[in-house]
C-alpha cells in the first residue's frame, strides 16, 4: 500500500535532531508515496518551500494560521504571493478561522480580515485552499459561500465535526481531512465516527498534522512524556483501518481512493500505478 500525507509540519522543531532520518524511515519501509508540508506563518511558508525543493517526493503549501497573525501586513501577503510562485506549492494554508481560546471580539475581526486576504491570494493565483477551522464553522462558511475561491476547490483540515457540518462543507465542494483525530477515544470522536459514513469516499483526503493530533495513546506513554511525544506519518495506516473500519469497505479502497483525491485536488503531476 501508498499512502499520501496531504498535511504535515515536518519543518517542526521537534523534527530537528532526526528530520532526516525520519522522512528516510517514511520511504519507502512504511508506504508513504509522497507529503504536502504546510505553512503556519512567513518561516514555515518559506522552510516548507525549501522542503519541496530538497525532496522530490515534499510538495509545500504556503499560508498564515490564525493565530499567527501577529506580523500580518500587505508585505506579508506579498511575500507569500512570491512563494506561491514556486512549481512544487500547490495550495494556500493553513489559513482560516479558530475560535477555540477565548480572545476579544476585535482578534476575531482581525482573523476575518486576513482569512479574506489569503483567499484573494488563492483566487489570483488559482490555488486550493487548505482550511484551519475551530469552532467557528459558521463564519467560516458564511465567508467561503461569498468568496469565488470556493470555486478552485480546497480541504477542511483536522476535520473533527458532525454529519450536518461535514454537509455544508461537501455542498461547497470541499473535500475533508481526516487524520489522529479519528483513532481518539469515542466520547471525543463520536461526532468524526459518526460523520465518515456519510463523507462519500471520493472527497476525503489522509493528513496527520504532524507533529501535532497524537491518536489515543495514554495507554502506552507516560502522562510525563505526552507533552513531548509527537505524531508522524507513521499512523496513517492505522487512519485507513479506521476509515474502513467505519465506511464498512476495505482499507485497500480507502489507500487508492484517497491518493487518487489528492493528486487531483492539488492538480499533481503524479501518475500512481
Amino acid at each position: 500500500m501508498k499512502y499520501f500525507e496531504s498535511h504535515a509540519h515536518y519543518d517542526d522543531r521537534r523534527f530537528r535532531e532526526d528530520r532526516e532520518e525520519l522522512l528516510r524511515e517514511l520511504l519507502p519501509a512504511s508506504g508513504v508515496s509522497h507529503i504536502i508540508n504546510i505553512g503556519c506563518d512567513v518561516k514555515s511558508s518559506e522552510n516548507s518551500v525549501r522542503m519541496a525543493d530538497k525532496y522530490d517526493y515534499v510538495y509545500a503549501a504556503v499560508g498564515v494560521h490564525p493565530h499567527e497573525l501577529y506580523d500580518m501586513s500587505s508585505q506579508t501577503i506579498e511575500k507569500l504571493r512570491k512563494l506561491s510562485e514556486h512549481k512544487k506549492v500547490v495550495a494556500i494554508g493553513e489559513i482560516g478561522l479558530d475560535y477555540h481560546f477565548k480572545r476579544e471580539e476585535q482578534h476575531r475581526l482581525t482573523q476575518h480580515l486576513w482569512f479574506l486576504y489569503q483567499l484573494n491570494l488563492a483566487w489570483k493565483r488559482k490555488l486550493p485552499v487548505i482550511l484551519h477551522v475551530r469552532d467557528s464553522h459558521e463564519d467560516a462558511l458564511r465567508i467561503l459561500r461569498m468568496h469565488p475561491a470556493r470555486k478552485l476547490g480546497g480541504v477542511i483540515h483536522c476535520f473533527y465535526g458532525s454529519k450536518e457540518i461535514a454537509e455544508q462543507y461537501l455542498k461547497l465542494g470541499y473535500h475533508i481531512g481526516i487524520g489522529g483525530s479519528v483513532l481518539q477515544l469515542e466520547e471525543r470522536a463520536q461526532d468524526l465516527w459518526g460523520a465518515i459514513p456519510h463523507i462519500p469516499l471520493e472527497r476525503i483526503l489522509l493528513e496527520t498534522d504532524a507533529p501535532f493530533i497524537l491518536p489515543y495513546c495514554k495507554d502506552v506513554i507516560q502522562p510525563k512524556l505526552l507533552r513531548r511525544a509527537r505524531n508522524t506519518s507513521l499512523i496513517l495506516p492505522a487512519v485507513i483501518e479506521k476509515i474502513a473500519e467505519l465506511k464498512g469497505i476495505s482499507a485497500d479502497e480507502v489507500e487508492q481512493a484517497t491518493t487518487e483525491n489528492t493528486i487531483r485536488l492539488f492538480h499533481l503531476p503524479i501518475h500512481e500505478t
